[in-house]
C-alpha cells in the first residue's frame, strides 16, 4: 500500500471514532467457591455380581483295564446309560482263568488234609483215653494185690513165729515163703504194668498233640490256599469292567479283540463315564465379591442356550483361596439333574447377591478420581487434608469408602474410616492441601 493510502486509512479510522483497546490495570481474580462439608453416612448395600460358568458332570471316570488281555465283549456304547456296578466291558485272560483253577484245586486238596488231620487227633485221643483206662484198669488190681501180698506177709511171719515154737513143722513154713514170695511178684508186676500203661498215656498224649499240631499247619495251608484263591479270584474280576456309579457313557475308545496292555506309567481307557442326575456349576468370583461367596449363599444360574432359563441354587463349596493370576475364587454349585436336561459343558451365568451392612458411603461429588486413584478432603483441624481413598461400591447414594491414607510417599498403611470423620463434599477441584475450611 502506498504512503497516501495509508494516511487515509487512518484519517478514516479517526473520524470513525476508533481508537487502539486500552489494556487492563489488572487481573480480575474469581471469586473463592464455597466449600461445604460431611460425613460419611451408614447404608446398607446390596447388588448382584453375575459372572460367567461352565456345567461339568458330578463326576467324571475314565474306565481303565487292570491286567493285559483282550476285549471279549462290549456291553455299553457312547451315548448309552449305566447302572451303578454294570459291566460294560469283559477282558478274556485264559491263562489267569486256568490259574483260578489250580487255586480252587489247591483249596480242594487243602480241605482233604485238614479232615485227615481232624481224623488223626481223633484217633490219638482215642488212644489216649484207651492208655488211660488201661492205667485204671491196672490200678484197680493193685489193692487186691497189695492186700494178698500184706497177707502173705503176715502169714509167713506166724508161721515163722509157730515154727519156732515147734508148733508146727518147718514144711508149712516153706509153703508159706513161697505163697508170700508169689504174692510179692505179683506186686511187682503189678507195679510194672502200671508204670507201662502211664508210659502209654504219655506216648498216646504226645501222639494227640503232635495230630493236633498237623491239624493247626493243614489249617494254616487251608487259609493260605484259600487266600491264594480269592487273590486269583480279584484278579479275574478285574475282567470285567464296571461302572462305579450309575451315569451315562460319554466315551468309547475301544473295540472288540482290542488288546490292552497297561504298565506302570500307562492306562489305557476304555470308556468314560459320566454321573449327571447331579451336576456342578463352576464359576470364578471377583476378588471383591469373594467374601459373600460362602457355602450356603443363595445364587440363580441362569442357562442362555436353554431360553434363558434359571435354577435357584446355593454356593456348595469353594476353593477358599484365590487364584494368584485371576484373583478369582474357585466357586461350586450343585444343582440336581433328574431329568438330564442341563448338559455338561453348556454355558451358565451365575447371579450372587452381595450385602454391605453399614457401608460408609459419601455424595460422588466428594470423591476426586485421578490416575486410576481416588481422593478425598478429609477435614482435620479445619484444614483440608488430602487423602488417597479405597472405594467399594458405586451407588445411587454414593461411593463407599473402605480406608484412607494420607496422598504422600510414606503414609503407611490403610486406616478404617469412620462415621464420625468428616469430608469436604463439593468443589475438590479448587480444594488444595492445607487450605482451610469454614
Amino acid at each position: 500500500m502506498s504512503r497516501p493510502s495509508r494516511w487515509l486509512v487512518l484519517a478514516t479510522l479517526s473520524a470513525a471514532g476508533c481508537s487502539p483497546p486500552a489494556s487492563p490495570t489488572a487481573a480480575e481474580k474469581p471469586p473463592a467457591a464455597a466449600l461445604t462439608r460431611g460425613q460419611p453416612k451408614k447404608v446398607t448395600l446390596t447388588w448382584a455380581v453375575e459372572q460367567p460358568g461352565t456345567v461339568q458332570a458330578f463326576e467324571t471316570t475314565p474306565l481303565v483295564a487292570k491286567l493285559p488281555g483282550y476285549v471279549k465283549r462290549l456291553t455299553k456304547d457312547l451315548g448309552d446309560r449305566v447302572a451303578a456296578g454294570e459291566v460294560v466291558a469283559v477282558i478274556e485272560i485264559p491263562e489267569l482263568e486256568r490259574e483260578a483253577e489250580s487255586k480252587a484245586a489247591a483249596v480242594a486238596v487243602a480241605d482233604a488234609e485238614v479232615e485227615q488231620s481232624k481224623a488223626g487227633v481223633g484217633v490219638a485221643a482215642g488212644m489216649v483215653a484207651s492208655a488211660e483206662a488201661t492205667v485204671l484198669e491196672v490200678k484197680a488190681g493193685q489193692s487186691r494185690v497189695q492186700a494178698d501180698y500184706e497177707r502173705w506177709e503176715s502169714e509167713a511171719k506166724r508161721i515163722e513165729t509157730m515154727v519156732s515154737q515147734r508148733v508146727i513143722d518147718a514144711q508149712t513154713l516153706d509153703e508159706t515163703r513161697k505163697q508170700f514170695r508169689s504174692a510179692s511178684a505179683g506186686r511187682d508186676e503189678l507195679a510194672a504194668k502200671v508204670n507201662s500203661a502211664q508210659v502209654m498215656v504219655r506216648e498216646a498224649s504226645a501222639r494227640k498233640l503232635r495230630a493236633e499240631a498237623d491239624l493247626k499247619a493243614s489249617q494254616a495251608r487251608r487259609l493260605m490256599a484259600d487266600a491264594e484263591a480269592k487273590r486269583v479270584g480279584a484278579m479275574l474280576d478285574y475282567c470285567q469292567v464296571k461302572s462305579p456309579y450309575a451315569g451315562v457313557v460319554t466315551g468309547r475308545y475301544v473295540h472288540t479283540g482290542h488288546f490292552l496292555q497297561p504298565g506302570a506309567n500307562r492306562a489305557e481307557t476304555l470308556f468314560t463315564v459320566a454321573r449327571l442326575d447331579t451336576v456342578r456349576v463352576f464359576v470364578e468370583v471377583p476378588e471383591a465379591a469373594a467374601s459373600q461367596a460362602n457355602p450356603g449363599a443363595k445364587v440363580t444360574v441362569r442357562f442362555p442356550g436353554s431360553g434363558n432359563a434359571e435354577v435357584a441354587g446355593t454356593v456348595t463349596r469353594t476353593a477358599g483361596v484365590l487364584n494368584a493370576d485371576t484373583r478369582t475364587l474357585r466357586t461350586e454349585i450343585d444343582l440336581p439333574n433328574p431329568d438330564g436336561k442341563l448338559r455338561p459343558g453348556s454355558y451358565a451365568v451365575v447371579r450372587l447377591g452381595a450385602t454391605a451392612v453399614d457401608a460408609l458411603v459419601v455424595p460422588p461429588s466428594a470423591v476426586l478420581f485421578a490416575d486410576e486413584t481416588a481422593y478425598v478432603y478429609a477435614v482435620i483441624d479445619g484444614k483440608a487434608v488430602k487423602m488417597r481413598v479405597q472405594v467399594g461400591r458405586n451407588t445411587p447414594d454414593g461411593v463407599q469408602l473402605l480406608g484412607w491414607k494420607r496422598a504422600t510417599v510414606n503414609a503407611g498403611e490403610f486406616t478404617p474410616v469412620k462415621e464420625t470423620d468428616t469430608v469436604v463434599t463439593t468443589n475438590l477441584g479448587s480444594v488444595t492441601d492445607g487450605q482451610a475450611v469454614d
